[in-house]
């Protein structure tokens, strides 16, 4: 069976296996038959991403939608790719373009609900998520403690930087990109080198799952971050990994899998409301939603 996988281009990335061949060492990690997430075309993921996050009023109407480039490189896609998905929901009246001075891309005024069929391959996903937030936790668990024992001046500055770059940040693109540096840059920190790969893998199967989050909630998340950063300045492990651990496990309830569901939407394994803070998308929310 040939699997399609999110991504672009026609050569799979480095560490993946072709479709049809046997996967080796980390790839064989995440490979589809180990984890059983459903695997969409790249520009099936991007149309079920956006429409889901105007579904779950994440994106709102009349809101305008970051420019192509943006959202290519918030959902790993290329550019042409990110273009294509924007045009077939604006045909389907999910979002609207508009030309001329002041224009753009925006979530229809009256947005078509429930319009997207991909929308149900991602919600059916559900309990993969789950599981793919719980393998996350006992990794960032482990890197925030080492984190807080082996961080430099150096990484501590770094992790400033990119604090500073989410709380500046004017849409979710840019603080998904930020936010992503920032991760990684703790697990860089800790030192952990052996561990970064399989981090770096759990990271980007869950960012996989990102939607579009308002960024005055995304905001209120990065408060998480700087919290951290003081415990890493510490150097205290405890409080580290007690941060690192609340900040990955709320996305249970704050990634799309634990929002109110749209009508007609597949079922999820969590619907609860979400708290003001902690959407992590990550995807910090989102997946993350970002994490």
């Amino acid at each position: 069976m040939t699997i399609s996988i999110p991504g672009d281009g026609d050569d799979a990335p480095s560490g993946r296996a072709q479709s049809g061949s046997a996967p080796t060492g980390l790839a064989a990690l995440t490979a589809p038959s180990v984890t059983g997430i459903t695997r969409l075309a790249a520009i099936d993921t991007v149309r079920a991403r956006l429409a889901l996050a105007v579904d779950l009023g994440l994106l709102l109407p009349g809101e305008r939608v970051p420019p192509v480039e943006d959202v290519a490189d918030a959902l790993a896609v290329s550019p042409i790719t990110a273009r294509r998905a924007l045009e077939s929901l604006a045909e389907e009246g999910v979002l609207v373009r508009r030309r001329g001075r002041g224009g753009g891309t925006f979530v229809a005024d009256v947005p078509a609900h429930s319009a997207v069929a991909e929308i149900r391959s991602y919600l059916a996903d559900a309990a993969e998520v789950h599981e793919l937030i719980d393998r996350r936790v006992l990794l960032e668990c482990a890197i925030a403690h080492h984190a807080a024992l082996a961080a430099t001046d150096a990484d501590l500055a770094a992790l400033d930087l990119q604090i500073a770059r989410m709380r500046t940040a004017a849409s979710w693109t840019e603080y998904h990109l930020a936010d992503e540096s920032f991760h990684v840059g703790i697990a860089t920190a800790s030192g952990l080198d052996f561990a970064l790969p399989l981090y770096r893998a759990a990271l980007a199967a869950l960012y996989r799952y990102f939607l579009p989050y308002p960024i005055a909630f995304l905001h209120g998340v990065n408060d998480d971050h700087a919290d951290l950063v003081a415990a890493l300045r510490r150097s205290d492990p405890v409080d580290a990994v007690r941060i690192a651990r609340a900040h990955v496990e709320a996305l249970h309830h704050t990634m799309f899998v634990g929002l109110p569901q749209p009508p007609n939407a597949a079922p999820t394994a969590v619907t609860t409301t979400p708290p003001s803070r902690h959407p992590d998308p990550l995807p910090d929310a989102a997946p993350h939603s970002d994490g």
